[in-house]
């Protein structure tokens, strides 16, 4: 199969397993069989456009994200606030260091 193809079932499986649902659970909202989804997701069978649309729908993302080759499944919105909370974890944590320090 194409690389595309498998960038594609890569995306589907990752996005569904961030969404902690089976390959039933998202077969059943695209309108699917269930042996159709993991033929997908193997990179074994191309889903017609159709087919695409209606998986993107039910993980409710943009059909173009299903073709990101850097799909990590955080936004850079999530990965700042990731940074930010690590950023005052590691502030305070140097503060209470130089308050016992000084006790």
């Amino acid at each position: 199969m194409s690389e595309i193809v498998e960038i594609l079932g890569n995306n589907i499986r990752f996005l569904r397993k961030q969404k902690e649902w089976t390959q039933e659970i998202l077969a059943e909202k695209a309108g699917i069989s269930v042996p159709f989804m993991t033929q997908i997701e193997l990179a074994r069978k191309t889903p017609s456009l159709d087919v695409i649309e209606n998986i993107a729908l039910a993980l409710d993302v943009p059909y173009d994200r299903l073709f990101k080759t850097s799909l990590t499944g955080t936004s850079d919105k999530e990965t700042l606030h990731e940074f930010k909370k690590s950023l005052q974890n590691a502030v305070l944590e140097t503060i209470k260091e130089q308050f016992q320090f000084l006790s």
